[in-house]
């Protein structure tokens, strides 16, 4: 994997990121990239708020599997 991303391939490994573990060769390339592009470090941002808007669906969303 080169060291320097284009957006795309940084948000496609921010989005893999949070289905399986990166390489490390992943994360210090995509570490990189976050540093000198503030539109892809909103991104993961807005990737985090939807994680957590996401908490209490699944948790109501599991809740009512188990009755």
């Amino acid at each position: 994997m080169k060291m320097m991303l284009k957006c795309r391939e940084a948000t496609a490994l921010v989005l893999q990121g949070e289905d399986r573990r990166l390489s490390v060769t992943e994360r210090l390339a995509l570490r990189f990239h976050l540093l000198i592009c503030k539109g892809c470090m909103r991104f993961v941002g807005q990737v985090g708020l939807m994680r957590s808007a996401m908490g209490p669906w699944r948790a109501y969303r599991d809740q009512g599997q188990e009755q």
